[in-house]
């Protein structure tokens, strides 16, 4: 009998082949110490060993560079700044004039890098661990002449398992034969995540112990669109599968008729509908998918995964690149949000007790006046350049709100007095996402040129309920009375001011969500690239004026299991 085990579904897609087992090169290494006078030939190993990293990793990248996107490409620059970084070679130097081989020296300064990486609570800064292990061995293996293949020829399609797999190992995937990926590690942020997303080659991870549960030859079925991963699937359920696989892309190809459309409900209301972005490697994703804008773009993640602070020049760069492929669009960049489970590594920050009620995002800003300015005269710079809105993450007061106002004004005057020039007017707006900020969004909407209700946060503070925490998922409730206040008096509060007010987060891209945001009255919807066609479909088979009704009547009842109900019969999906 066939088995089915499920995971958590990081790339879409469904896959057929036979297993073949991913496993790291065994790499050998020596603790023994060595003589003093050997000190210096160790040194000119390892120094030797990164200038043929440096060699390797170019050229991976120009591959990676020409076959797949920016995105994935990327991923090998950060792995070439990790050669170069000071610290790292510094320590590997230190363990090697305490008498270390360098392999040893490299593999300790690699395990004491990963500690501090893999301690912290954000996924993406634990994925990161892999990169320094990755880097590690590869340096380690240089010195040994040993070559890192991973992957033996293969003239079938096969299921690659593995532990996790290393970037360098994702770079390798050959879509021609690899049908599927199935990890026991490895998350969303991931790197083997994105180069899969980019080589449409369905991955499923989380699966506990799962080289205990396949052999090499097995034949498996992997349901990247469920998560769920068959063992030795019988006739029936391969064809099953395939007309799966194959109705799939024909609804793809059914909701690339909505490229050059408007966003409208039935009855001829205009819903904007935006893109959320984490950089210039999604500008391809949000064009070919045709948003209307860019809703949110993510800063941080300019900041994360690398061991320094970008420099003005390199944002100004990056949100240069953005506005031009954008044009006349609206861009909403919204300024670091780090802190909670987000974190830098490299600033040192002191550990707080509750980070997600600490130092972040807006409040880390304000106190860390001249990084914040850094990134100020970059977006005024990049105003040049298109259509920029700014946003100020998760705003409590108006005080927070006006004093970053302040600054963003006073950086765009001093560099007009630079240029001699005056500058159109730059939107700023809102994230709100803490009940503070929607309970006064009434006097916020005075000041403020937009609102973006960043629905993740703004559920988890109103319930009090850590979203990543699974001992109190159960009171993350998007439905429930409380959240839906809230939400319904923003949106009221913007229509009041005259100011729009958009939507990012989970709530955006719920169908369920979705009608009662257009009932309350929703300006915007910020989804994902890939979700921006199924969603404009979606909105045009509903009708403003029915939703407005169903608005009403969900904020009459009692609980969050009702309001889901009362959606249900609302939209006949009982």
């Amino acid at each position: 009998m066939p088995e089915i085990i499920t995971g958590k579904n990081l790339s879409e897609g469904i896959g057929f082949g036979s297993v073949i087992i991913s496993e790291q090169a065994e790499i050998n290494i020596s603790d023994e110490k060595i003589e003093s006078s050997q000190i210096k030939n160790e040194i000119k190993s390892f120094k030797d060993s990164i200038q043929k990293a440096h060699i390797q990793l170019r050229k991976l990248r120009d591959n990676v560079g020409e076959h797949l996107d920016e995105d994935s490409a990327a991923i090998f620059d950060a792995h070439i700044m990790m050669l170069d970084d000071p610290g790292f070679n510094k320590l590997i130097v230190e363990h090697i004039e305490n008498l270390q081989k360098a392999e040893f020296a490299i593999k300790l300064a690699g395990e004491e890098y990963v500690s501090q990486f893999e301690t912290l609570s954000s996924d993406y800064m634990r994925a990161r661990a892999l990169d320094i292990k990755d880097v590690s061995q590869r340096l380690i293996a240089n010195i040994q002449g040993i070559e890192l293949t991973d992957f033996q020829n293969t003239d079938e399609p096969v299921i690659v398992v593995a532990e996790e797999l290393t970037p360098s190992a994702s770079a390798q995937l050959d879509t021609k034969y690899v049908n599927g990926i199935i990890t026991a590690k490895g998350g969303s942020t991931s790197h083997a995540a994105i180069i899969a997303r980019s080589l449409n080659i369905p991955l499923v991870s989380e699966i506990d112990n799962i080289l205990e549960k396949v052999t090499p030859g097995d034949n498996l079925i992997v349901d990247g669109f469920s998560g769920d991963v068959i063992l030795q699937p019988t006739e029936v359920e391969m064809a099953a599968y395939s007309e799966k696989e194959k109705m799939k892309k024909e609804r793809q190809n059914e909701l690339k008729e909505w490229i050059g459309q408007e966003t409208k409900t039935i009855d001829g209301i205009k819903i904007n509908l935006f893109a959320n972005i984490k950089g210039p490697e999604d500008v391809n994703d949000f064009l070919n998918n045709d948003a209307e804008g860019v809703g949110l773009y993510r800063t941080e993640f300019l900041y994360m995964n690398r061991m320094n602070l970008p420099s003005e020049e390199e944002q100004f760069q990056a949100y240069k690149t953005v506005l031009e492929a954008a044009k006349d669009k609206p861009v909403i960049i919204r300024t670091l949000d780090i802190g909670g489970d987000k974190e830098l590594s490299y600033l040192n920050l002191p550990k707080e007790s509750n980070p997600f009620l600490g130092e972040r995002s807006i409040r880390f800003l304000l106190k860390n006046e001249e990084l914040f300015r850094t990134q100020l005269r970059a977006l005024v710079r990049a105003s040049q350049h298109g259509n920029l809105k700014v946003m100020f993450p998760m705003i409590t007061t108006l005080d927070e709100f006006n004093r970053a106002k302040a600054l963003l004004i006073e950086e765009k005057e001093r560099f007009e007095a630079e240029i001699k020039e005056k500058l159109e007017e730059i939107s700023t707006g809102i994230m709100v996402e803490t009940p503070s900020a929607a309970i006064i969004s009434d006097q916020l909407a005075k000041y403020a040129d937009f609102f973006s209700i960043g629905s993740n946060d703004l559920i988890q503070y109103t319930m009090a309920a850590d979203r990543l925490n699974s001992q109190v998922s159960d009171l993350y409730q998007p439905y429930h009375p409380s959240v839906l206040n809230l939400i319904n008096k923003v949106i009221d509060s913007g229509q009041k001011n005259n100011k729009w007010v958009g939507i990012c987060g989970e709530m955006a891209c719920d169908e369920k969500s979705i009608a009662l945001l257009i009932g309350f009255g929703i300006d915007e919807l910020s989804v994902t690239s890939k979700k921006v066609l199924q969603t404009r479909d979606y909105v045009s088979k509903i009708k403003k004026t029915d939703m407005e009704h169903l608005a009403e009547a969900a904020l009459q009842v009692d609980s969050g299991e009702d309001v889901v109900y009362l959606i249900e019969e609302y939209l006949n999906l009982t």
